[in-house]
């Protein structure tokens, strides 16, 4: 799985006042009508039980210079608070909406499978929005990469 390329998301949950979020490369698009979205979230993660319990998330797109806030929600930057100094604000479901991210997916839980050591969670995209023009980090072979000089920054 090393050699498939990914764009890099983070996947943001609320249930009640409680919030997180992690890094997420295991997410992709599955229905047009009506739109739905899957991502697979690690089973026995604080994540996990908060979606479960909250069956909400927000799928934030990352742009090419946001790597270390991969690292930050993935927990590879240790932090007591991965949402610190961000700004966010709430979507319609009221998961947090990175305001600096490229653009975002707001979605309810529509259905959540067994995958192994994952979840699979099934999205009805409830409300979307562009944030921002940029490029989306990717990652591939175990490093974030950007797409090459030219492909894909500015076209709305």
């Amino acid at each position: 799985m090393r050699r498939w390329a990914s764009t890099v998301t983070v996947v943001t949950v609320r249930a009640g006042e409680r919030i997180h979020g992690l890094t997420a490369t295991a997410f992709t698009s599955v229905s047009m009508n009506p739109p739905l979205v899957l991502v697979c979230v690690q089973n026995d993660s604080r994540s996990e039980a908060l979606l479960r319990e909250g069956r909400c998330f927000a799928v934030n797109f990352l742009s090419e210079e946001q790597a270390a806030l991969a690292e930050r929600f993935a927990g590879r930057i240790p932090t007591d608070d991965r949402f610190a100094g961000l700004r966010l604000r709430a979507a319609a479901t009221g998961a947090p909406i990175l305001e600096d991210a490229l653009a975002y997916l707001d979605c309810t839980v529509a259905g959540a499978y067994w995958g192994g050591d994952h979840t699979i969670y099934l999205g009805l995209v409830e409300a979307a929005g562009i944030l921002r023009d940029g490029a989306p980090l990717l990652y591939f072979a175990g490093a974030y990469r950007r797409l090459a000089a030219g492909n894909g920054g500015g076209a709305r």
